[in-house]
């Protein structure tokens, strides 16, 4: 089996752990293949134990920085044959993080190509709706703090919606977090509590006037075909990486001449 060859795409999961294999179905879903081999390889490291939580360590900087052991899982999967890789994670994209993992990296060489997911959403919005122009952005208070989205927007021309810090924790933060309701705390369902917190905070960005809404946490996909989304684009930002992912590990065959499947 020559890896070499084969322009594999790894995905770091754990981040949470459904998320990663959700991003994982996004791939399939969107690969157009007529049976198993027209298929693209890919490698998903799921080590959730050994990554401490994005949020809380935004939160309070003397705990430990995740994005030491998301390095090791990038070189892991490097070193399983990837080529580009994705991080099932809004949060991860934090400077206070990224920077730390893009450092990580460089220091020990890594060849890989590390797609990054906040910009690849507004990429997306900016290319493929083109009447948008207030844009809503649903995430952890990592995120949400971090102005992550705030910025890459803004540098795109969007005028962005946020949540007021209370709506933001007690509502979309909750939907997410929630020890009981919460979506990283019922990986094999939505909860009822969850589905009402997610129409809820879709009033709240329609009463915005919010032409968009960005899905900035990839657990946000699990709760979102539940929901009607009040004429308001949802830009799924786990869809858009999976969709990104594929782009590049086509665009490398394209690069080497050899077949591939289609994205969809």
């Amino acid at each position: 089996m020559d890896l070499e060859q084969d322009n594999v795409i790894g995905i770091v999961g754990g981040v949470g752990p459904q998320a990663g294999l959700a991003m994982y179905d996004y791939i399939l879903r969107y690969t157009k293949a007529a049976k198993d081999q027209d298929h693209l390889s890919v490698v998903l490291m799921s080590f959730p134990r050994h990554i401490a939580d994005r949020t809380a360590f935004l939160d309070d900087p003397l705990r430990p920085n995740p994005a030491y052991n998301i390095a090791r899982v990038i070189l892991n999967l490097e070193q399983a044959g990837a080529k580009v890789v994705g991080i099932a994670c809004n949060t991860s994209y934090a400077r206070e993080i990224y920077s730390v993992i893009l450092d990580e990296l460089s220091k020990m060489n890594s060849q890989v190509s590390l797609l990054n997911m906040p910009k690849e959403t507004c990429r997306y919005i900016k290319s493929n709706h083109l009447h948008v122009r207030r844009v809503g952005v649903m995430s952890t208070n990592g995120t949400y703090r971090s102005e992550v989205y705030k910025h890459l927007l803004e540098g795109y021309g969007f005028e962005v919606i946020l949540p007021d810090e209370q709506f933001q924790n007690d509502v979309i933060h909750r939907m997410i977090y929630d020890e009981n309701i919460g979506l990283k705390a019922n990986p094999d369902k939505v909860t009822f509590d969850a589905k009402q917190l997610m129409r809820e905070a879709l009033n709240y960005f329609a009463n915005a006037k919010a032409e968009a809404v960005i899905l900035g946490c990839t657990e946000l996909s699990l709760v979102a075909p539940y929901v009607t989304p009040n004429d308001i684009v949802l830009v799924d930002s786990s869809e858009v990486l999976a969709k990104a992912l594929i782009r590049e590990s086509l665009a490398n065959d394209k690069a080497k001449g050899t077949g591939s499947p289609i994205l969809t």
